[in-house]
């Protein structure tokens, strides 16, 4: 898409339509799925229906380490959320650069060492496509050698937008649920 970006408006109006329709037969397919599953293998869960919040929220996870991504990703589906994964900063940019008209990411939750950039360098280059960005940083067990917290900080990064890996359940929904309060994500019914 970003070849086409500036110079065939049609062939970007269609190529949008299509990762759209793509996003839409997806959470389709995952609704179908919940309905089919038998009983034993998707638990009710009181937990899960008081998290309202985390309702159809667009949620972008961007860590290298696929087992983070996945596990976020399960995670975070598991409690209404849809989320779309990237490996690193600069396929996360291109995605939200590309996510189409009224279909921006409600959080965007990414490590702070990528292997392109690290979390101050990606929350600059988000500042540029979106106002406010709604950035959690990923770290660790809090080790950030560059400072890219505090830099992240001191350029507008809300002071709860903080996750130390290896994350706990409660932690990661109680972070996004803060970003979407602060954001304004209303979920849908």
């Amino acid at each position: 898409m970003e070849r086409y970006i500036g110079h065939e408006p049609e062939v970007v109006e269609r190529l949008q339509r299509i990762l759209k329709n793509a996003r839409d037969i997806k959470q389709v397919i995952h609704q179908v799925g919940q309905k089919m599953a038998p009983a034993e293998a998707v638990p009710a869960s009181p937990e899960i229906k008081r998290r309202t919040k985390l309702r159809q929220a667009r949620v972008l996870v961007v860590d290298a380490d696929d087992s983070v991504r996945n596990d976020a990703h399960a995670l975070l589906e598991r409690y209404g959320c849809n989320v779309e994964t990237a490996h690193e900063g600069g396929e996360a940019i291109f995605m939200v650069r590309n996510s189409g008209p009224n279909t921006d990411y409600d959080v965007i939750i990414a490590d702070i060492r990528l292997p392109d950039m690290n979390g101050f360098e990606l929350l600059t280059r988000l500042k540029e496509i979106l106002e406010p960005v709604p950035l959690v940083l990923m770290t660790g067990f809090g080790y950030d050698p560059g400072h890219s917290i505090v830099k992240a900080r001191q350029a507008g990064l809300h002071p709860k937008a903080i996750l130390y890996k290896p994350f706990r359940l409660d932690q990661l929904l109680e972070t996004v649920e803060t970003m979407l309060e602060s954001y304004g994500h209303v979920p849908q019914a």
